[in-house]
């Protein structure tokens, strides 16, 4: 009759003090813990109904009925079942800790059968379909066609960002090239006993030992290193230098080239098509590469 009879706030805060109570019941009988979860709703909701349903607060036994512990939608996941069940609660979707085989059969094998939330996800992590399945969604939005008709535009889309690849790319070929004709030429520049003498004749001009110690490409390389060296070792101090000077450009938050580039990309993408979405049009400007895709 009190509790009936008490202003709000009291209710309020009686059914707070029975709740924790119930919560420290809870953790040493796991029988207690859906009365506690449905006392703190009933604290939040405020009810204005006076009348106390002491049915709704009994709590859930091994012999309750299977109509009151299966509460899971049909569906694989529901609409909005992002998360995992409690063990102590019924799961049709799962067996002993295992999925059913009517679960697993559900599960989507492409990335047009997941849902929004799940290609969003994947799409911050970097995946390339994902991003190009969202941007398939957001023509299908934008547009009103459907899904065949949104994806011949992607792939539009993806042609036009391909079209100045080549010129984007030039330096990573340029340096490729460099970087291994300079290592396979160092071979013959060093053991070859004809190139190296060619080459000391040219530009070196040192004098040369006598052909008995020439005679096998060790001592070739003996004497060609004397001058080889210096080059070797000055471009590889570059190259370590230059790799340094890139981390601490990064820690500075300065772009280097392929950043640059990709940022171009994009904004070339979405002045191109600006009806898009923009930050689906950014994820997918820089989700794939000349040969590869990330």
């Amino acid at each position: 009759f009190f509790f009936f009879s008490a202003p709000s706030k009291i209710k309020d805060s009686l059914c707070i003090v029975s709740t924790f109570k119930l919560m420290r019941m809870s953790l040493t009988s796991p029988r207690f813990t859906l009365l506690a979860t449905r006392t703190l709703a009933r604290s939040k909701a405020r009810t204005a109904t006076p009348t106390l349903n002491l049915n709704s607060l009994r709590p859930i036994s091994s012999t309750s009925p299977a109509h009151e512990k299966a509460r899971v939608p049909p569906l694989a996941d529901g609409p909005n079942d992002f998360s995992y069940v409690h063990p102590q609660q019924a799961d049709p979707r799962f067996d002993n800790e295992r999925p059913t085989i009517s679960y697993a059969k559900s599960m989507p094998h492409n990335f047009s059968a997941m849902r929004h939330e799940q290609i969003l996800q994947l799409c911050v992590e970097g995946s390339y379909e994902a991003r190009r399945e969202a941007l398939i969604r957001n023509v299908m939005s934008v547009d009103d066609v459907e899904y065949d008709a949104a994806e011949e535009t992607v792939t539009e889309i993806a042609n036009e960002r391909k079209r100045l690849f080549v010129f984007e790319y030039l330096p990573y070929h340029t340096g490729m090239a460099a970087a291994l004709g300079g290592g396979l030429i160092s071979f013959p520049m060093i053991f070859h006993g004809d190139t190296v003498l060619w080459f000391n004749d040219k530009f070196v001009t040192t004098d040369v030992p006598d052909m008995k110690d020439l005679e096998t490409f060790l001592e070739v390389g003996s004497f060609s290193w004397s001058w080889m060296e210096p080059i070797v070792g000055q471009v590889s101090f570059v190259l370590l230098v230059l790799q340094f000077a890139r981390s601490q450009a990064i820690n500075l938050g300065l772009k280097p080239y392929g950043d640059k580039m990709m940022s171009k990309r994009s904004k070339r993408m979405i002045k191109k098509y600006p009806q898009y979405d923009p930050m689906f049009l950014d994820w997918f400007a820089r989700s794939e590469a000349m040969y590869s895709r990330d």
